[in-house]
């Protein structure tokens, strides 16, 4: 549906042009400048121009266009435009006019057809926001560098007629920094536009990006207050896309909201927020979107039975194996193998007794075999030391197997990891395998003195470093028990 705002003057023109078309007025209202309206889609028109709004909701491509006159030619063309009918819009206007240019633009931008080096030219005389969002977004055969691609939306930012403008350019800008990973650049960035964003669509936009910069700058262990303050600004996002109707908006952020809400330990609120977050989806038939819903529903079931609800440990594999439906190995190949290796960790910690353990650790060297299968140490060196620390973990406790030693094969894994997880680059990381290594030391046996030797200078050196590599009170304690332990054993050596 679209809206048509306009003048008293004017409104008996443009419902004239409407009432023209069998059947249009079914999808247009046109009202005067005043009340409210729900519609996302608008053109306001006066006497003399048309004017196109911005578009804060991605429901189009952010192409900006000037304000065109207001002719029955004019109106009946963006009039289809807006409603998607891009073949019939081109009938109402010639290629002489400039408005034919900006619709062909922004058609080829929607689709992703091919922009021609004229396409560019016409943005390059006509708008620099425009020509940024072309080289960006367009498929365009001689793409530009990121430094290029930088300049481009800062002479943007440089030349907006006014500060609407200005924060709708910053948007898409924010996209660009965020692909590269800036995130401090984008951070400060956002913050900047924020303060001088008036409308109430530009002010939730930076809202909605900055919560999204904060959350991908989180980092284990997670700060309260960081946690807190992503938490804040996901939850008004919400309730802004909320009350405009936005459901797939409002779902999207829902799920992250439900994710910080783990990390925060509040269980039932993040319950709460995933529940709507799959409604949503459901409701506008979205499987992709439900899946990656019913994924982190999956992780808040699977955390809430590692925190004194067991029971949930079944509920988690349930839903895990529903995602599984729709990210399978050949067309979601990273997700499926995620959904694995939260599987993984289940098959090795839920609560079994002496006869079922066999089965559920066959379940989980199968599924974290599927984990290293995509997360290799060169494509995904980060990724691939988790997955090996969790796999040799696990390994410690499983029952003893026929073919190999389980704890010969933990001991391979986590020298693995710390090959990745180095002193400088993961310090907290390294801790954790550092810890369990010395876990395992205490279970392997030695074949002789000189290897008890060995094993309890390696030991002693591993719980020195972890003394020496964080600050954490806790684990600089297990570090000292380890050592204190080897003190014990030291005169039996």
């Amino acid at each position: 549906m679209l809206t048509i705002l306009t003048t008293i003057n004017a409104f008996p023109k443009v419902q004239e042009a409407i009432l023209a078309i069998e059947r249009l007025d079914e999808l247009v209202t046109v009202a005067k400048k005043t009340g409210t309206y729900k519609d996302l889609k608008i053109l306001i028109i006066d006497e003399q121009e048309i004017i196109i709004p911005l578009d804060w909701y991605d429901m189009e491509p952010p192409y900006v266009f000037p304000k065109i006159p207001f002719t029955r030619e004019n109106l009946l063309a963006l009039v289809y435009y807006k409603l998607g009918n891009h073949q019939t819009a081109f009938e109402f206007v010639s290629e002489e006019s400039p408005l034919y240019h900006h619709l062909l633009i922004a058609t080829h931008l929607h689709f992703g057809y091919e922009i021609s080096t004229n396409m560019i030219d016409f943005c390059y005389n006509t708008s620099a926001h425009n020509c940024a969002i072309l080289n960006y977004y367009g498929n365009i055969e001689n793409l530009l560098e990121y430094s290029e691609l930088k300049e481009l939306f800062s002479k943007a930012l440089a030349q907006a007629d006014n500060d609407e403008i200005k924060v709708f350019t910053a948007k898409h800008y924010l996209n660009l920094l965020l692909d590269s990973q800036e995130l401090e650049l984008a951070k400060q960035f956002a913050e900047e536009q924020h303060k001088i964003a008036l409308s109430d669509n530009a002010k939730n936009a930076m809202k909605t990006h900055l919560a999204g910069i904060l959350m991908a700058q989180l980092q284990v262990p997670y700060s309260s207050k960081k946690l807190d303050e992503v938490y804040e600004l996901q939850l008004e996002s919400i309730t802004h896309f909320e009350e405009k109707g936005l459901n797939v908006q409002a779902g999207m952020l829902l799920v992250d909201a439900a994710e910080v809400a783990n990390f925060k330990g509040d269980f039932i609120a993040s319950k709460e927020l995933i529940n709507r977050a799959i409604q949503y989806f459901k409701k506008e038939d979205i499987p992709e979107f439900l899946g990656e819903a019913g994924y982190k529903k999956a992780i808040l079931l699977y955390t809430w039975s590692k925190n004194g609800s067991p029971q949930y440990y079944k509920a988690a594999i349930n839903a895990f194996q529903d995602v599984l439906k729709v990210f399978k190995r050949d067309t979601h190949p990273q997700k499926f193998a995620d959904v694995h290796h939260n599987l993984a960790l289940i098959y090795s910690e839920i609560p079994v007794g002496s006869d079922e353990k066999p089965m559920w650790t066959a379940f989980c060297a199968s599924s974290f075999k599927e984990v290293l299968a995509f997360y290799t140490k060169d494509d995904h060196p980060y990724e691939y030391a988790m997955a090996s620390h969790n796999y040799a973990t696990a390994l410690m406790h499983f029952p003893p197997a026929k073919i190999h030693n389980n704890l010969e094969k933990a001991a391979g894994l986590f020298n693995e990891a710390l090959e990745i997880r180095t002193a400088n680059d993961y310090p907290f990381e390294r801790t954790l395998t550092l810890l369990n290594q010395l876990e395992l030391g205490w279970l392997t046996h030695n074949e002789d003195s000189s290897e008890e030797v060995k094993k309890y200078r390696e030991m002693k050196s591993k719980a020195q470093e972890v003394k020496n590599l964080i600050k954490d009170e806790n684990l600089i304690s297990q570090a000292e028990d380890h050592l204190k332990e080897l003190e014990k054993v030291k005169s039996l050596i």
